[in-house]
């Protein structure tokens, strides 16, 4: 064989064998984490208010506490955060005497080429002027990130992974908004809440929660697969009970096999 022809084959070699080592997950890559996420929204000043929303759980026992969801204490620092048992399993309960909400006024201004919203008085607002704003709610809300051991069970991940409720719902089969593969199933569910606070017969609240169990890993680019499980309620008026709203879990999302370490 000729020094060209050797030279040739070594390159061929060296390509494939770099291929090969691209498009196989990299086992430093891999990754799990979860996700759970708590927020709160009103239009108008809520009193003597107390909220109890689902925490994710395994076997009946919360998998988060309370300062990993709020490390200070509070949410957004307007409500007190605390972990209770109730007869609907483990739940966060914000409670605040008051989350005021104040009607605010902004202007949409381009400086430098870059566009921002600033605060204005309600005397300098103008409905009629579409750069202007008026915003009449408040929000508060968090996110806490925890690492998992790798992998997360995602496509069955009730009674193996974290789940709002656990098995103490029924889950009935549902038709996914986005079906991201021939993998994906969701689910609808009951979920109780828990809302209580005194407001005026015209006001609305949202009160929601999510969790994500994600597993990431490099196969030639990112990629990975996950499950979301969500609560929203909603409500109108004064509260003072347990309130059902709709529990949805999605499962199955994203590229499987999950590979191995």
């Amino acid at each position: 064989m000729s020094r060209r022809s050797l030279r040739l084959v070594v390159v061929v070699v060296l390509v494939l064998t770099a291929g090969c080592s691209f498009f196989a997950p990299n086992p430093d890559s891999y990754t799990s984490t979860y996700d759970y996420s708590v927020g709160i929204d009103a239009d108008t000043t809520l009193r003597n208010v107390t909220v109890r929303l689902p925490v994710p759980q395994t076997n009946g026992s919360a998998t988060y506490n309370a300062s990993e969801i709020a490390p200070n204490g509070t949410l957004d620092g307007a409500f007190d955060v605390t972990l209770i048992e109730t007869e609907h399993g483990p739940m966060v309960e914000l409670t605040a005497d008051e989350f005021p909400v104040e009607t605010r006024y902004y202007r949409f201004v381009e400086e430098d080429g870059v566009g921002q919203r600033e605060q204005i008085s309600e005397s300098e607002y103008d409905p009629s002027n579409p750069d202007h704003q008026k915003v009449t709610r408040r929000s508060a809300g968090t996110v806490a990130v925890r690492d998992a051991p790798y992998p997360i069970e995602t496509r069955a991940p009730v009674g193996s992974s974290p789940t709002f409720y656990g098995d103490a719902v029924t889950r009935s089969l549902a038709t996914c908004s986005f079906p991201y593969t021939d993998e994906t199933a969701c689910f609808a569910y009951d979920a109780p809440v828990y809302l209580s606070y005194d407001a005026p017969a015209d006001a609305r609240v949202d009160a929601s929660v999510m969790f994500i169990g994600s597993n990431e890993w490099f196969t030639a680019g990112w990629t990975g697969n996950d499950y979301v499980d969500r609560v929203h309620a909603n409500a109108t008026g004064p509260q003072d009970d347990w309130i059902t709203t709709t529990g949805e879990t999605e499962t199955g999302r994203g590229n499987y096999p999950s590979p191995e370490r």
